[in-house]
Formats: structure tokens, C-alpha cells, sequence
């Protein structure tokens, strides 16, 4: 996110602090890091374009793969906020490999003054399939009440507001939260100083703000079981001068304790994405978070973004107590995507990097695109070499197999720094054969 912290001034930040902090992130850096990391330059990557660019710079904020029970084929959905748009295509192979895509776009500023959609989920709300938008009204930052969440109706388009006048809104996710057998949403007010993490309760005809914590700066919030105990417990990020992962834990009935999963010793960590999904495989739902706000503005000079960026997962024991483990440190860390790469039955990571390069010095080297490879307790991390900058903000999964992997993405180009730019494309990395390392 666009974030600039108040109190605080870069060029106010004295030759101690930086010494300090640097040692602090230095000693985490070498406790965490990974044990095996390797370079391998021959995974062979194709980039094809699936939309014109109609742009020369394309803000795309979030790219995902969104299907229902009554639809076999998924769609992709990805949003502009620039533009105040969002478009969805089914996700078939004509589409993927041909580029012949089946495209809709939705324009939210045609329904109101000021619209900047950044986030599209999916859900049956009172009987309707309908796209669940989240509005963050303004992308950079500010406390204007500006944000909403809006239901597009999947089939007719209209357009109901579910919520408005609240900070900057970056998600909002459906479950049925109270158990009563709707689906309500959770809501990530972001904010700029002020901001909330909330739910908001399926009235039928109203819904109902319930807030859990009152701190800006999240960014998802899950709705998922992570006690195993039939409820669905929400989990989220906080950037800003947060920079933890918290769960608040629902009794069944709509009612929550608020913890602590995991919380940075510095205020500038930028914290960036968090994923859950199963990632050892034994039946619970984990936790994979990423740290790399290249648009933290706060972040003190000498800082070396390839010690304080990366990636790193919370294994749940299945009673919803979790323990850390870093996987890898990189600039700019911001979302993953996860394959079994190889088909050796478990499950790897993608992790792509979006690097603003005026906001760290011109000799800052990072690599924008990691395959993390997991070889039982251990990670092995190949940098996959690139020609030019794609600004990855965010990509979503869409085949594997023996021998390649495959994602979608869109390019998100605010600063106008130039690159490979596409609106959607895929992109296609054929997997060598020997990736593995003993």
C-alpha cells in the first residue's frame, strides 16, 4: 500500500538508528534465512498477453481465479482501480493458451463519483451469485471516507452497496460467520491512520459493522477454521505501525478473542499479503505471509530491502496454535502462488516481487520472480533470471504440470517506471529437470 506513517521523517532518521536497525534486521536475516538456495537460469519463461493494453502504464491491483458450484469453469477477475474498473474472463484453454478471451468489464464509475476498485470476491449472497467488490476510493493515501463494498449481480449487473462512507477498503471475503446460515463478510478497512478490521453481519436486507480490532492497516482478512472446531475464525495482516499477523477467534456464535500469530520488532517491516492454504499437507489450514511494501515510505535510508523483504509461513498443529518459519528474504516480496512443481506430492511456492526502484538506492539488486522449492523440513530457492521488469503486483495459479507451471498477473505501473506492462497476461515457466538440489 501507499503508506506514509506519521511522526515520522526519513532525513530526521539519525546514524544511529540506521546502525541499530540494520544490525537487528541483520541478526534476524542470519537466525531465519533458508538452509539450501541455489540460481538456476534455464527456466524457460513465456510471457502472452491476454487483453489489449489500452494504457501505456497499467495499475492493476489484484488478479484472482474466482468460480462458483453452479459454473464449472472459473473466471479470472482482475481489477484497475485507475480506472475505476474491474473485468472478469472465463478461465478456459481458448482464453489461457490462445488468448482469445471472453472479457467483461464492469465500470463502477459509471454508479458513483469516485470509484477505484481493488479487490473481487465471489459469493451466493440471499440467493444471488454476486461479484463482492471492495472500493478503496482513493489509492493513495489519505483518511477520506471514501471507501465501500459493493455486490455486482454476476448475471444482471446491478449494482447494490452494501456498505459506504468508511477509510480506504481493500477486502472484503464471504463466510458464513455467525452460523446461521448466510453468508456475511469480513472488511479490511485500511485506512491511512484510522481504519478497522470488522464483519459485517447478513441481515437479509441489512448488514451490520461489527469491528474486532481498531487499528488501520489490514490488508485480507480470512474467514477459515483454524481450530478445526466448525466455526470460521478470521485471520488478517496489519501494515502500518502494526506489522502482525493476527487471528481473532470465533466461539461459534459471532463472538471473538482477538491474538497475536506473529508481530516484527521494526514498524517499517510492510507487511504485503497473506494466503491460507494447506502447505504441509496434513489437513489444516497454514498460514503464508509476505513482507515487501516497496511503497513504505517510512522506510529509514541504508536500509537493504533483500534483508528486511521475503517470505514466510505460520504451520498450524491443527488446534489453531501456530509456529513461524522464514522461508527466504527478497525485495519486495508482495504475493504467492502455490504448485507441485515436479509432482513429488508437495506443494512449492511461487513468490513474485514488485520493486519500485525509486524507493531504494539505483545498486539495490533483487530478483522479481523466486521459485521456492520444498525438499522435505527445507526450502530451495531458484531465482528465475528475467529480461525486463512485469511490476507484479499480484498472480493467481492456473495449471501445473511435470515439466511447467503457469500464472496469470497484471502489471501495476503507478510511477510510470516502464517494463514489460500488461493489463493480464500469463505467464509460463517450463521447470527443469533438475531443479532439485541434494
Amino acid at each position: 500500500m501507499y503508506n506514509v506513517r506519521p511522526g515520522i521523517s526519513r532525513k530526521a532518521a539519525t546514524f544511529l538508528i540506521v546502525i541499530l536497525t540494520l544490525a537487528i534486521v541483520t541478526e534476524v536475516y542470519l537466525q531465519e534465512s533458508p538452509e539450501n538456495t541455489t540460481k538456476d537460469e534455464d527456466w524457460a519463461l513465456k510471457i502472452t498477453p491476454l487483453v489489449s493494453n489500452e494504457v501505456t502504464n497499467p495499475v492493476v491491483a489484484n488478479v484472482r481465479i474466482l468460480g462458483d458450484s453452479s459454473n464449472s469453469t472459473p473466471d479470472i477477475v482482475f481489477t484497475e482501480p485507475l480506472r475505476g474498473i474491474f473485468s472478469t474472463a472465463p478461465a478456459t484453454t481458448t482464453c489461457i493458451q490462445s488468448a482469445d478471451c471472453d472479457l467483461t468489464t464492469y465500470n463502477l464509475s459509471d454508479e458513483f463519483h469516485q470509484a477505484a476498485p481493488v479487490r473481487v470476491s465471489l459469493g451466493e449472497i440471499n440467493g444471488q451469485n454476486q461479484w463482492i467488490v471492495s472500493d478503496i476510493g482513493i489509492l493513495h493515501p489519505s483518511n477520506e471516507k471514501l471507501g465501500r463494498v459493493v455486490l455486482v449481480n454476476q448475471e444482471s449487473g446491478a449494482v447494490t452497496t452494501v456498505i459506504e462512507g468508511i477509510g480506504r477498503t481493500v477486502c472484503a471475503e464471504p463466510g458464513d460467520i455467525d452460523g446461521d446460515g448466510d453468508l456475511d463478510l469480513t472488511l479490511c478497512e485500511f485506512g491511512h491512520d484510522e481504519g478497522t478490521v470488522s464483519w459485517l453481519e447478513n441481515e437479509g436486507d441489512n448488514w451490520t459493522q461489527h469491528i474486532l480490532d481498531p487499528r488501520p492497516g489490514s490488508i485480507h482478512a480470512h474467514p477459515i477454521d483454524v481450530d478445526s472446531d466448525g466455526d470460521l475464525d478470521i485471520v488478517t495482516i496489519l501494515s502500518q505501525l502494526s506489522e502482525e499477523v493476527m487471528l481473532y477467534r470465533n466461539d461459534g456464535a459471532g463472538n471473538f478473542s482477538n491474538e497475536s500469530l506473529y508481530k516484527s520488532n521494526v514498524s517499517y517491516y510492510g507487511m504485503s499479503g497473506l494466503k491460507t492454504i494447506d502447505l504441509d499437507l496434513d489437513g489444516d489450514n497454514d498460514l503464508v505471509f509476505t513482507n515487501g511494501d516497496t511503497m513504505d515510505f517510512d522506510t529509514p535510508e541504508g536500509i537493504d530491502p533483500n534483508q528486511l523483504h521475503g517470505v514466510a509461513w505460520l504451520e498450524n498443529d491443527g488446534g489453531g496454535n501456530f509456529t513461524h518459519h522464514d522461508i527466504t528474504r527478497n525485495w519486495g516480496a508482495y504475493d504467492s502462488a502455490f504448485f507441485d512443481i515436479g509432482n513429488d506430492g508437495d506443494l512449492d511456492i511461487v513468490l513474485a516481487c514488485y520493486q519500485v526502484s525509486s524507493q531504494f538506492p539505483a545498486e539495490t539488486q533483487g530478483t522479481q520472480l523466486l521459485i521456492l522449492e520444498r525438499e522435505n523440513s527445507t526450502w530451495i530457492r531458484h531465482n528465475v533470471e528475467t529480461t525486463s521488469q512485469y511490476r507484479m503486483l499480484s498472480i493467481a495459479g492456473i495449471s501445473e504440470g511435470e515439466s511447467e507451471i503457469s500464472f496469470v498477473f497484471g502489471s501495476h505501473d503507478p510511477f510510470a517506471e516502464g517494463g514489460e506492462l500488461h493489463r493480464l497476461a500469463t505467464l509460463q515457466l517450463q521447470v527443469p529437470l533438475h531443479s532439485s538440489v541434494s
